[in-house]
């Protein structure tokens, strides 16, 4: 306000009839004049923050509503924080691996899985070849994306769990992440989610 009053203050011509004394009439009569520049500043702000996607808080229904959210995969989300971090997302699209990667890339996978918190090791499988790989590889085939979820999951142990324990328990559910990926990866691969050690059905 005092940058309001000051700018105001500048433009007076001088002379006595101009006093700058702030308890003079004509400068306690900018001063008024000056709040008013204030406040209509302030306001102007707060409208932009509202119309930008990650900051805003009354526009943010009409931003989801704009770029397909609430998402299917996840369902209504009432943080809105994380609402916002959704709307963020889709306004970015994938973020590739590099440059030029396709979506499917094994860093942009890695990427996405993390910006939805989800920590997994991402690999395409390989066919078993005796000159190349051990006794205590996997056999497997060409065209699979391996989505490897274990370091969230713990298996159920008996000296741990009890009767109504699930056998597999995760941080973070591995449905909404298949979902997600299931949408971005191309139909040429096949999705095999790896959860504490065990194959799951994609």
């Amino acid at each position: 306000m005092n940058k309001f009053w000051q700018a105001l203050a500048t433009l007076l011509p001088t002379g006595y009839a101009w006093p700058r004394d702030p308890d003079s009439t004509l400068m306690r009569v900018l001063l008024g004049v000056a709040l008013a520049f204030d406040e209509l500043d302030q306001f102007i702000s707060l409208t932009m923050q509202q119309w930008l996607p990650h900051t805003t808080c009354s526009r943010l229904a009409e931003w989801e509503e704009a770029l397909g959210l609430p998402d299917p995969c996840i369902g209504p989300v009432s943080d809105e924080a994380l609402r916002r971090q959704l709307v963020a997302q889709r306004l970015r699209g994938p973020v590739l691996a590099y440059a030029d990667s396709s979506p499917a890339a094994v860093g942009a996978i890695v990427r996405l899985c993390t910006d939805f918190g989800y920590v997994a090791n991402v690999f395409y499988e390989k066919v078993f070849r005796i000159d190349r790989d051990g006794m205590d590889d996997r056999l497997g085939a060409p065209g699979y994306l391996v989505v490897d979820m274990s370091s969230m999951c713990d298996a159920f142990r008996v000296e741990v769990n009890g009767m109504d324990d699930y056998m597999v328990t995760c941080s973070r559910d591995p449905s909404i992440l298949l979902c997600l990926l299931k949408r971005m990866v191309p139909a040429r691969y096949a999705l095999n989610f790896i959860v504490d050690g065990d194959f799951v059905a994609a």
